[in-house]
């Protein structure tokens, strides 16, 4: 009886984990599948029988590239569980509603306006989730869970935002119980994230890293970031503050940092930085084609605008932003030296504003101050992926989280215990 026991148990075990590489890549045949797995091609054969009869998935004929025989594609079942993923930054407030899939249904995107304190965001959240979950045409009620990344300190076991290093904001986020209020709130699983992190698990599924199992994905936007992919799988470090590439020091007789240090990488090269720059620069009666442009608003300087205005040949914007990627360029060096990864991967706003003009000096910046070794290892990326990538990529982590729950309900079975996350792919 225990024999047969253990082996009923290493058989769901396997189906499970066959059912996770399955959702970690859609439409995986049972030939790559068997590769990804290392187990035969009969043995897959039997697992996908049974997933298939347990009405987990379903094939795509079409779904395999190239001549010759069609490779049957698998993925799971659409209507399995429908997410929510939201991306609650320092600017933009971004909602999807996605299936089990990703498929996104509906997304919104409005401004965060953090300046207006914790509860007047949480209400417009909950409003807005309420809303996008409407727009998709769904019943509440099949919400299965809710992915959250957060531009703030955080802590992912407990749930909780233990800072938000914005002006004005410390004190109203310290120790905010936000899983808890969005798990009261809407009565699903939710998970919390970095958000950087959660931008990083897209680029992971289907942008600039897909083909890395090791790679640092780097975000520059109001802030800067970073996510390190090691083996396939996010490194969280001992604590799960791994990432904060934004808060080392470049500068130590530099400006002072939102966090309460002096010359971080932050402080002298994120939009906002570059942004107060040109503001600065304009009070002091620089010249600069940005007041020239069509839609110039002084308090609403954006690094887009500025963007623009260098590739308008504006010196200053040129000027500006070729600093910034020049102090983020030295910081990666250390990057490349330390772990030395297959890829990194530059993303965020100021990447999508102004993509080659940053990259370029970023890359020659590398080149310069990193071992010879080390750069010639490594591929320089810049993201494909829009700003609703943080939102998508929170959605796929708490789909991930309820693979686990589906299979054991689908199967009749209780399920046993919550399995660490993994991003588990096949990679070059």
């Amino acid at each position: 009886m225990t024999e047969d026991f253990t082996t009923a148990k290493k058989s769901m075990q396997t189906e499970l984990a066959v059912l996770r590489h399955i959702h970690a890549t859609p439409k995986i045949s049972r030939v790559e599948l068997a590769e990804l797995s290392g187990l035969s091609t009969a043995a897959i054969t039997g697992i996908v029988n049974s997933l298939i009869s347990l009405q987990l998935l379903v094939e795509d004929r079409g779904a395999a590239k190239g001549a010759g025989r069609k490779r049957v594609g698998l993925t799971m079942k659409s209507d399995l569980a429908y997410v929510a993923g939201i991306d609650l930054g320092t600017i933009n407030l971004r909602i999807c509603i996605t299936d089990i899939n990703g498929e996104v249904l509906a997304s919104k995107t409005v401004p965060s306006e953090m300046s207006k304190g914790r509860e007047d965001v949480l209400s417009r959240l909950f409003a807005l989730v309420n809303e996008v979950i409407a727009s998709a045409n769904l019943d509440a009620s099949l919400l299965r869970g809710i992915g959250i990344g957060f531009s703030g300190v955080i802590d992912v076991e407990r749930g909780m935002v233990l800072s938000y290093p914005r002006p004005g904001q410390i004190e109203q986020w310290k120790n905010m119980p936000l899983r808890a209020r969005m798990e009261q709130e809407f009565g699903v699983p939710v998970l919390l994230e970095d958000s950087v992190r959660t931008v990083a698990v897209m680029e992971r599924f289907l942008g600039a890293g897909r083909d890395f199992s090791n790679f640092v994905y780097v975000d520059v936007g109001a802030g800067i970031g970073a996510a390190i992919f090691i083996g396939g799988c996010l490194y969280r470090g001992h604590g799960g503050s791994a990432g904060e590439f934004g808060h080392i020091t470049v500068d130590e007789d530099g400006p002072l940092c939102c966090c309460g240090s002096s010359g971080c990488l932050e402080a002298v090269a994120s939009g906002t930085t570059m942004i107060e720059s040109m503001k600065f620069a304009i009070r002091r009666g620089v010249s600069t084609k940005i007041t020239e442009m069509p839609g110039y608003n002084f308090d609403e300087i954006t690094i887009e605008l500025i963007a623009a205005a260098a590739q308008e040949n504006d010196s200053l914007s040129y000027r500006i932003l070729s600093e910034a990627a020049s102090h983020i360029g030295a910081a990666a060096a250390d990057l490349v030296n330390l772990l030395n990864p297959a890829a990194m991967v530059f993303g965020g706003a100021a990447f999508r504003a102004a993509p080659n003009l940053l990259i370029d000096r970023v890359q020659s910046t590398i080149r310069q101050r990193a071992m010879e070794k080390s750069v010639n290892d490594v591929q320089i990326k810049v993201s494909t992926l829009d700003g609703s990538a943080g939102a998508r990529g929170a959605a796929r982590l708490i789909a991930a989280r309820l693979v686990e729950g589906i299979y054991f309900n689908m199967a009749g079975l209780s399920k046993p215990r919550r399995t660490p996350i993994r991003m588990d792919r096949k990679a070059g």
